[in-house]
């Protein structure tokens, strides 16, 4: 028993022996530890393209629904925001396989917004103060934002009948402009997958961006915000004037 051993311990080593010397050998070793490491690099290079899409398309389409509000030529209603508003997502969402659909209830973007497309849409008028400095009136707004906009985060959110300050360029006394107050929330893709539940407020495993866009009105001067009794088309809790907004 004990010479057998022995013979197969020296067949063992013998067989290292050419193992080691064969050159598909070693190239089976390095493959071993490379390839694994190549896969990585490429997932995570992938995954970067990923959140960068994500940012761009979503810039991209709150730009578009800065683009269509400043180019309204009629008074625009609530239901008339929600429409162009779910137009805009409906765009966004389309072969869009990273985005966020709301668990459980099965609509991407109810009434209170989408998990990685809120935006609130305010209609600003620019005025011009005695000591020459300029300020912006918000006129009415419109939000599709998972909380109420006046606190989202702790984060100070305007409302009809406040001020602002006025942005570079738009500083001309009576200029109307429709400013997109906007927030994306971007992940990498391996969020996608279950592997972490998303969670604004237990799981801060995604990016919040946040994104102001400004676009001076196109064809007419002032846009208002009106009621449509005959089409029951009444301002609602996510859509006021300044004649009808409560501050909380």
């Amino acid at each position: 028993m004990a010479f057998s051993v022995f013979s197969f311990r020296k067949w063992l080593k013998r067989r290292f022996y050419v193992f080691g010397a064969n050159s598909r050998a070693s190239v089976s070793v390095e493959m071993a530890f490379i390839l694994p490491t190549f896969a990585a690099m490429a997932f995570l290079t992938w995954d970067a393209g990923t959140v960068y899409t994500q940012y761009k398309r979503g810039t991209r389409h709150y730009y578009a629904l800065g683009d269509i509000m400043s180019g309204q030529t009629t008074d625009v209603t609530c239901g008339r925001l929600d429409t162009i508003s779910e137009l805009v997502y409906d765009s966004y969402a389309a072969g869009n396989w990273a985005r966020r659909p709301e668990k459980g209830s099965g609509v991407s973007f109810d009434e209170s917004g989408a998990l990685d497309f809120r935006f609130i849409i305010h209609m600003m008028q620019v005025e011009e103060q005695p000591d020459g400095s300029f300020d912006s009136k918000v006129n009415w707004s419109y939000y599709r934002t998972g909380q109420d906009m006046d606190n989202i985060d702790k984060k100070k959110h305007y409302g009809p009948g406040e001020y602002v300050d006025t942005p570079n360029g738009l500083r001309i006394d009576g200029l109307e402009y429709v400013w997109i107050e906007a927030r994306l929330f971007i992940a990498p893709a391996i969020n996608y997958l279950g592997i972490f539940d998303y969670s604004e407020k237990e799981n801060q495993t995604h990016k919040e961006v946040e994104l102001d866009k400004y676009f001076p009105l196109r064809f007419v001067t002032a846009l208002n915000l009106v009621e449509d009794s005959a089409n029951n088309d009444y301002f609602t809790e996510k859509c006021w004037d300044s004649s009808t907004y409560v501050k909380p």
